[in-house]
């Protein structure tokens, strides 16, 4: 792929005030995985591990600042957080992240006879049956009562609930729990006695009293900037928020010499500069947050939120709206005057200037699709479409092939590089040609949800939960690892590759090494 084709797909996708080299915004300058101007960077990661920079000052992440990935633009590295904190309160609340410290996870993908032998089984297990005899008796269980796709989404629950044994909470109290989600008490005594009103054991309603904090989750929406050669912060710039937990993980983009981010409550520009804020409009939000991040394109920000929303880059002001159109943890990418959008089931295409709907095909999940001249690939959640490739037209997408792929997470975005397609989640890696569907190679590998950074020819992908970073030669001949460095950062977040520095986020900072290679 020559630079002058890429450099005028830039044009098309961002106006950006900054370096080719930068990674602006999610996915890169692009909004395709790839940095369009790397120096050189290392042929692998030395034994030692990477050179490491700088760490910045404390910054929250998951449910105290969600998952945004960090962006780096005109040597400077901009964040976008929502940025949690607990405050003493006499109100007590049953919220989610409280089920899940208790071990609460939804089954409803399983049937109510699979749970009522699951619950029957972990009442009756022995006092004496441990360590690895439970192991193996839990693999046993799981292997002769979970479908494949159930196994995926449980196997884990399961084991959880059978090493607590008799201790775990009754499934039959979680459902009660999760329908009263969110529900506000005025005081521990109203909890309390709301509680004795279920019927429930002392162990039980301890459990939940212990469970549940004698505090009140605040948020502020922030943005920081630090700066790429140091660490150091900048400016910090917070308005109040709402908390919204880890499902507030856009990332910002920086386009014209501003910062785009949508958060808890607003979509908002702030001066790249200065951080000072230059518009901010309300939007609607979901219990769990936004996870899609902002498109700007021609004067236009994109947001998937309530469907899919635009605002003028300039004033903020609200242009058009689709609630019916647009995803939950995708991203809005641009082609020819068209926004697509990766939505709850198929792939839409809006007139970017009206949001009229030019054309719908196949599709629907969190993966962002990713676009090489007029053919796209993405991934979606549905199994037997799975990875899919299609030719686009201002009238239509025409499918290519596609690659059926059952798997448990569908969070990731491909990369398109040199004609072939690299797609890597759910832990499995695997390289497509593009123009035909041929699959080239496939390996097992250990990374699931972030989304992979091509730079200088290479691949870089977290793995084992984002403890190590895998880089991986881009060449459809066959799979090379050229090195892993253990990073110890956190899983969900892509990397942010710029002028030869990456950056990561951490779980409670950014932190940045150096990938500089030779002349």
């Amino acid at each position: 792929m020559r630079l002058p084709i890429l450099l005028a797909a830039a044009s098309l996708i961002v106006s950006i005030a900054a370096s080719a080299a930068d990674w602006p915004q999610w996915r890169g300058p692009l909004r395709n995985g790839i940095a369009v101007d790397s120096p050189k960077l290392l042929d692998t990661i030395p034994e030692a591990g990477l050179k490491e920079l700088w760490e910045s000052e404390a910054i929250p992440t998951n449910d105290e600042g969600g998952f945004g990935s960090p962006v780096a633009a005109g040597g400077r590295v901009y964040l976008g957080v929502i940025w949690h904190r607990d405050i003493p309160s006499e109100t007590r609340q049953i919220d989610d992240l409280v089920l899940r410290k208790m071990g609460h996870q939804a089954t409803n993908e399983m049937s109510p006879e699979t749970v009522a032998e699951m619950e029957k089984t972990r009442l009756a297990l022995a006092p004496a049956l441990r360590g690895k005899k439970l192991e193996e008796f839990t693999a046993q269980w799981i292997e002769k009562n979970l479908t494949k796709k159930q196994q995926q989404l449980y196997s884990g629950y399961v084991e959880r609930r059978f090493k607590q044994g008799k201790l775990a909470l009754p499934v039959e109290v979680f459902t009660v729990l999760d329908q009263n989600k969110g529900r506000l008490f005025p005081d521990d005594a109203a909890m309390r006695k709301w509680l004795d009103a279920q019927g429930w054991s002392d162990d039980v309603k301890q459990q939940i009293v212990a469970a549940v904090p004698p505090t009140e989750r605040v948020a502020e929406d922030a943005l920081i900037c630090l700066d790429l050669t140091s660490g150091k912060t900048l400016w910090t710039t917070k308005l109040p928020g709402a908390p919204v937990g880890r499902g507030g993980s856009a990332t910002v983009c920086v386009a014209g010499g501003k910062v785009y981010s949508v958060a808890s409550k607003r979509v908002w520009c702030v001066d790249a500069l200065t951080g000072q804020v230059v518009w901010e409009t309300p939007i609607g939000k979901g219990k769990r947050g936004i996870g899609s991040s902002p498109l700007v394109a021609d004067g236009v920000v994109v947001v998937h939120a309530d469907g899919v929303q635009t605002f003028d880059a300039a004033t903020g002001k609200a242009l058009w709206s689709d609630p019916k159109a647009g995803g939950s943890n995708s991203s809005p990418v641009v082609w020819k005057g068209l926004v697509l959008c990766n939505g709850r089931n198929e792939l839409q295409a809006l007139d970017l200037k009206n949001g009229s709907v030019a054309w719908t095909a196949p599709g629907g999940g969190d993966s962002t699709p990713a676009i090489d001249g007029d053919l796209l690939a993405m991934q979606t959640r549905n199994p037997s479409l799975g990875l899919v490739a299609y030719r686009l037209a201002a009238d239509g997408a025409t499918k290519l092939w596609n690659f059926p792929i059952d798997g448990r997470r569908t969070q990731a975005s491909p990369i398109l590089f040199e004609g072939h397609v690299y797609h890597m989640e759910d832990n499995v890696h695997y390289c497509f040609d593009l123009a035909t569907g041929a699959q080239m190679w496939q390996a097992p590998a250990q990374s699931t949800i972030a989304s992979p950074t091509l730079a200088d020819g290479k691949i870089f992908v977290m793995a084992n939960n984002g403890n190590s970073l895998l880089a991986i030669k881009a060449t459809p001949a066959e799979r090379v690892e050229l090195g892993k460095a253990t990073v110890r950062a956190q899983w969900v977040p892509s990397p942010c590759i710029a002028d030869g520095k990456l950056v990561l986020r951490m779980k409670d900072k950014l932190k940045c090494w150096s990938l500089a290679g030779g002349s």
